[in-house]
């Protein structure tokens, strides 16, 4: 199988992952979310580090969706043609629900809503179709879209009746952190990049790549994971995570090896980076 053969199964199972995970913490709740969460999760396979300022692999609060740089693998690689009932969700249905959904945030909540990298409105994670077991052929599409708002640090579900293409509902909650979605990872790594914890990132990835100075997150293959302190021990600085936004991530250069980076913990409400040890 090709190396883009394999990013695409990737994805796919990391998304699958990521709504099993994602429904575990929305209907459990934060208290029972963190046993439920408590999953070991190890370097991909080839994974080291170049220099002493990256250090192994520790268990994170929860698997996230990958991302691949520029060739982004996205957990709702659709199908074509009419679904119904219960039937995978088109491409065309997600991005339906998806201009509902951002359509009523846009009109129906309050101000304040702020994207990752504080624009005007909520930050997009993710959609999905409602998990309904008994659900006959003919039965109403409803689809689940997730936002996060950085404004108010609350995670925004809208259920969207692709029949009537209204939103039925508007949930939030504080403390859940779902897997970051592609775009959070890519921005996660930015901030790490620029910070002077970064250091060994950069100098590891020069090392592996001859020479090369790393500057942008395009440079990356990525994954992200989310980070929960309500989940595990974290040092003082990192006590915010889980009401804030925050991120760990595995780190790869192109055509290259991986970089251990998971002992840093980048705060995306924030826009700052610890470090676990």
């Amino acid at each position: 199988m090709t190396e883009q053969g394999e990013d695409h199964r990737s994805g796919q199972q990391d998304g699958a992952r990521a709504r099993t995970l994602r429904r575990v913490l929305w209907g459990a709740g934060i208290a029972v979310a963190a046993t439920a969460a408590m999953v070991a999760v190890t370097l991909p396979r080839g994974a080291s580090a170049h220099s002493d300022t990256t250090a192994g692999a520790t268990p994170a609060s929860s698997t996230g969706q990958s991302g691949t740089g520029g060739n982004a693998v996205t957990e709702n690689d659709a199908p074509q043609g009419t679904q119904t009932g219960i039937g995978p969700l088109t491409k065309a249905e997600v991005d339906r629900a998806r201009t509902i959904a951002t359509t009523a945030l846009q009109h129906g909540t309050p101000r304040g809503l702020r994207t990752a990298e504080g624009a005007q409105g909520a930050e997009y994670l993710d959609t999905d179709l409602v998990d309904t077991p008994d659900a006959t052929s003919d039965a109403p599409r409803r689809v689940e879209v997730l936002f996060y708002d950085y404004g108010h640090d609350q995670l925004v579900k809208q259920t969207v009746n692709l029949a009537t293409g209204t939103v039925e509902h508007t949930d939030t909650a504080t403390g859940v952190q779902p897997p970051p979605s592609n775009d959070e990872t890519r921005q996660a790594a930015a901030l790490l990049i620029k910070d002077p914890l970064g250091k060994g990132l950069r100098t590891d990835f020069k090392a592996a790549t001859k020479g090369q100075d790393l500057t942008s997150p395009d440079q990356l293959r990525l994954r992200g994971l989310s980070f929960n302190t309500g989940e595990q021990s974290a040092p003082a600085g990192l006590d915010k995570c889980g009401r804030n936004r925050c991120v760990r991530l595995f780190t790869q250069a192109k055509n290259g090896p991986w970089i251990d980076t998971t002992d840093y913990v980048i705060d995306l409400s924030d826009h700052t980076v610890g470090r676990i040890h």
